[in-house]
């Protein structure tokens, strides 16, 4: 068969330059042309598919795309919380100071007093001190005692630095000029419409939902040069749902980051492609009114969180040419062995309670 044949539908030509009785008629489904004509016109076309219907190489693309944060989050704050015990006359007692630590509802900055005090397990990240004092019983919406802790003081420190996040790592194999795609994500529904009928309609009222990807894409095209050298076509974006959205279809809000480029590349070099920049920067201030103005003593009084960060996307990409079988074969022999020793390594602690547990291997890989 000859690549000329790869067209999607049988075709037939009359090759009037060479003969006028030449009939060229290509074949998909065997990948297969069927040549009707004198001997000369035969072998001067045979001359030219032998040259067309050749073992096309494949290109092995390794990608890295990785988000580097430089970033800094600091939160101080001081809070109180009094709660008495329900007197004789069914009173109690209750004050103190309650702040949200958060500058918006895309961020988890600080831990609220009152949550910790029914959950300790809310406690938060970084220097946290307080003083308890027993239990209190809180009558509950179904007449049911809530016993909470006493948390009289609660004061909290955190200081952090942003640092590396490997998103994925993906490699793709493909023919020279042909188009990969990878998608690593989930499929989600967006709502694009709906109809609600009026009291008397009988009709069912429906919503119209359009699914789209959301994760990472990359799309690579590799064209292998004369030189040696491989041309990438590339298409990388990064989506997700922002914190800020609904659950609602119609609601959701994604965050999307793309790059598109076509870079040229020598067999097995690495680049990097990036720039692509997102700056944050929040902050927020609970006080009590005049008491948290006081120099000073007015930090007793208040709660600040401020966090600065930069996220730069950026993607490597290596591409490597496998020109016949053996390079095929000697690549995938390599990443088989490094899976297989990897999982050598993989293994449970020793423990004398336990009985040994060997980890799963694969098997040796045997050359043909």
């Amino acid at each position: 068969g000859a690549n000329a044949a790869q067209q999607g539908t049988t075709t037939a030509a009359t090759a009037t330059a060479a003969a006028p009785s030449s009939i060229i008629q290509a074949y998909p489904p065997t990948n297969s042309i069927i040549i009707t004509a004198p001997e000369p016109t035969y072998r001067a076309l045979r001359a030219v598919i032998d040259k067309l219907d050749v073992r096309r190489a494949q290109v092995l693309v390794e990608a890295l795309v990785v988000e580097v944060q430089t970033g800094r989050a600091a939160e101080v704050g001081v809070q109180f919380q009094g709660l008495s015990g329900i007197g004789r006359d069914g009173r109690q007692v209750i004050g103190g100071t309650n702040f949200s630590t958060s500058p918006n509802a895309s961020t988890t900055f600080g831990t609220n007093i009152i949550g910790l005090a029914q959950n300790l397990a809310s406690l938060g990240t970084g220097l946290n001190v307080g003083v308890v004092n027993g239990t209190i019983s809180i009558p509950g919406p179904d007449g049911t005692n809530i016993e909470i802790l006493n948390l009289g003081v609660l004061a909290r420190a955190l200081e952090g630095d942003a640092g590396v996040n490997v998103l994925s790592k993906p490699n793709v194999l493909t023919l020279d000029n042909e188009e990969a795609k990878l998608l690593v994500g989930q499929n989600v529904p967006f709502i694009t419409g709906s109809y609600t009928p009026t009291s008397t309609s009988a009709t069912n009222p429906f919503q119209t939902i359009e699914r789209k990807d959301i994760g990472l894409t990359l799309r690579v095209k590799p064209q292998i040069t004369e030189a040696g050298t491989v041309k990438l076509s590339i298409f990388q974006e990064v989506s997700s749902i922002s914190r800020d959205a609904t659950v609602k279809g119609a609601d959701l809000i994604t965050n999307k980051r793309s790059l598109e480029s076509t870079v040229l590349v020598d067999d097995g070099q690495i680049i990097v492609l990036g720039g692509l920049i997102q700056d944050d920067q929040q902050s927020s201030v609970d006080k009590v009114p005049l008491l948290g103005d006081i120099p000073f003593l007015g930090s007793l009084f208040k709660y600040e969180s401020r966090s600065h960060k930069k996220t730069n996307l950026m993607v490597f990409l290596r591409p490597f040419v496998l020109r016949d079988e053996g390079a095929a074969r000697a690549l995938t022999a390599d990443r088989y062995d490094y899976i297989r020793n990897l999982q050598g390594t993989m293994g449970f602690e020793r423990n004398l309670l336990l009985p040994p547990v060997a980890p799963e291997q694969l098997p040796e890989l045997k050359a043909k």
